[in-house]
């Protein structure tokens, strides 16, 4: 400020000359007084103000006074946001420098929740792509998606979300409906963020040439326009316009939403649209509204009937292989039951066995006295016609078919039995020697037979018995038999079986005809008729008919008395003939040719 200027003494002295010291002291006195008296009270507020105007502390006085209200006055100005930006990001910096422990504890109550909702944001959106990854990665339609992901060179997180997203809200422009501008952006996590500006302008001037090419009125505008599978969603407001950039097919209640954003942006920050002149600062206080509508919704997963169809035909043809299984496996069994009686029968000698075109088949060995093997079929279960039987026969040395075979053969008396055990074949009961002498030879000739043994009793000794048993009657002094003898029958059969017992043995039997008499008389009398009596014994029984019998005569005389001879009876049973058989050692002489 310009100091007045205030007249001095000495200017009227000069003006009106010199009128003498003394006038001019009291003068001078008097225009100081006048003059302190006109102008004194501005002097002292002038050079008040000087002070406060030159004294720094003064200033920074008055200014801290007014500071807070005139910021607060200002506080929608974007002029004072810029000029103060600088300072305080420049103090910002100065202090975390110098200790950035101060601003780490102004900010700690709101970056510890803003923080611990971020991350479980994030955990909570891995843990969804990780679900939705894992829960289709095992799927049908999960194979179907790689493969379209190969087959297109597209990441398989992107087709598994056009797949299963029905929509999502990927970006929203907020943008000033006058300017064109854009105020505030938002995006979500998943989508790619493109330039916001350029993406506004070109939201414009698509606005502004439907709006000039085909004469739209003023209050309507682009409502929405699509591009692929992307379709952009546009509300507009009185001052500012909402772009909703949208993946896939958004419900109509979607609009709705955005239309309650853009309310309540207006709303909130009314003024500030108004009074909109390119700062966007203020509106980042909508980005929690519209952060609201970056919603998503996945496509609910359709009920297919063809899976439930799959597996009503995977239920039936399990069950079917389950009872086929059952069947294979039962018949197997029973078919393994089969072979086992085989081979636990006697007479059957199972070589080979297995299946064949559809047909179990056993091979073997079948002795004809054996069990018929289709006879066993049906006891364990298969039928008949399941199973074919290839049999070669042969004899088995079974002791049941040895000696079934031997009785078949020998073809054993009455009273005989035959039994086999470790190549030896028995006979036991009374049989006749021929027939002993037969089976002798014949036994070795059976399958299984090595030797044959008797266990009765003795051929020769009964055979020698019957033939020492017999005798021949003679009269007193005659050598000639009595008549009608009815031991000549039973003494020719005794003679047939045992020479044809020694027939059978190919050897020879000594038989000798011993005459006997009565004591009456001398020797030189009794030996030569015992002699004749011999010989004629000799030609009763046909001796020429037994060629395996040597027949010899011998004359005993009354050496050899039946009884002690005193009575007549006595001495009648001493005048006979009798036989002997005598066993002969085996030797050329003694054997047949």
């Amino acid at each position: 400020m310009a100091e007045p200027v205030v007249a001095t003494g000495a200017g009227p002295r000069a003006a009106h000359g010199d009128e003498g010291p003394g006038r001019g002291a009291v003068d001078e006195a008097r225009f100081a007084e006048l003059r302190r008296l006109i102008v004194g009270p501005e002097q002292v507020e002038l050079r008040a103000l000087r002070t406060r105007v030159t004294d720094p502390s003064l200033r920074l006085r008055d200014v801290s006074l007014v500071l807070p209200d005139a910021i607060a006055e200002r506080a929608g100005d974007p002029k004072l946001a810029r000029a103060l930006a600088p300072p305080i990001e420049e103090a910002i910096t100065a202090s975390v420098r110098r200790d950035p422990r101060p601003l780490a504890d102004a900010l700690f109550p709101a970056i510890g929740p803003a923080i611990r909702k971020a991350i479980a944001h994030t955990l909570a959106s891995m843990m969804e792509s990780l679900n939705r990854t894992v829960e289709q990665s095992v799927s049908w339609r999960a194979v179907r998606w790689r493969w379209t992901a190969l087959r297109t060179g597209k990441p398989f997180a992107e087709i598994v979300l056009l797949e299963t997203l029905q929509y999502r809200v990927e970006q929203l422009l907020l943008i000033h409906r006058e300017t064109g501008l854009l105020l505030q952006h938002v995006t979500s996590e998943a989508s790619s963020t493109h330039d916001a500006d350029q993406v506004s302008a070109m939201l414009t001037a698509i606005r502004d040439f439907v709006h000039d090419s085909f004469h739209v009125p003023g209050e309507e505008g682009l409502d929405a326009l699509r591009v692929g599978d992307l379709q952009v969603i546009v509300e507009q407001g009185p001052h500012a316009v909402l772009a909703a950039v949208v993946r896939g097919t958004a419900p109509a209640a979607l609009r709705a939403t955005f239309q309650s954003a853009l309310e309540t942006v207006h709303l909130q920050l009314g003024p500030e649209l108004g009074a909109f002149r390119g700062d966007a600062s203020p509106f980042e206080r909508a980005r929690p509204t519209l952060e609201l509508c970056l919603v998503s919704q996945a496509r609910p997963r359709r009920r297919s009937v063809l899976p439930r169809v799959w597996l009503t035909l995977a239920a039936l043809l399990f069950v079917a292989l389950a009872v086929w299984a059952f069947l294979a496996w039962r018949d197997w069994q029973r078919w393994h039951t089969y072979v086992e009686r085989l081979r636990a029968e006697p007479g059957l000698v199972v070589l080979a066995s297995g299946r064949e075109n559809g047909r179990f088949f056993v091979a073997g060995l079948r002795d004809p006295l054996a069990t018929d093997p289709a006879t066993l079929i049906a006891a364990t279960g298969l039928s008949t016609g399941a199973v074919e039987g290839r049999w070669e026969p042969y004899q088995a040395i079974h002791p049941r078919f040895v000696s079934a075979r031997a009785s078949e053969l020998l073809r054993p008396p009455p009273g005989v039995s035959l039994q086999a055990d470790a190549g030896t074949l028995v006979a036991r009961g009374d049989a006749p020697a021929w027939w002993v002498a037969e089976s002798e030879r014949l036994a070795p000739a059976i399958a299984g037979v090595q030797r044959f043994e008797y266990a009765g009793p003795a051929p020769e000794d009964r055979l020698a018995a019957a033939v020492e048993r017999a005798s021949l009657r003679f009269p007193k002094g005659s050598s000639s038999p009595l008549a009608a003898q009815a031991e000549v029958a039973a003494l020719a059969s005794a003679l047939r079986e045992l020479d044809e017992y020694a027939r059978a043995r190919r050897r020879r039997v000594q038989v000798d005809v011993v005459g006997h008499t009565d004591s009456d008389g001398l020797d030189a009398a009794n030996v030569p008729l015992s002699e004749a009596r011999a010989s004629a014994a000799l030609a009763v029984v046909g001796a020429s008919r037994f060629g395996a019998l040597d027949f010899v005569v011998v004359p005993a005389g009354s050496r050899e008395p039946l009884t002690p001879g005193t009575t007549e009876d006595e001495k009648a049973l001493n005048r006979r003939a009798s036989f002997r058989v005598v066993w002969t050692p085996g030797g050329p002489q003694g054997t047949l040719p």
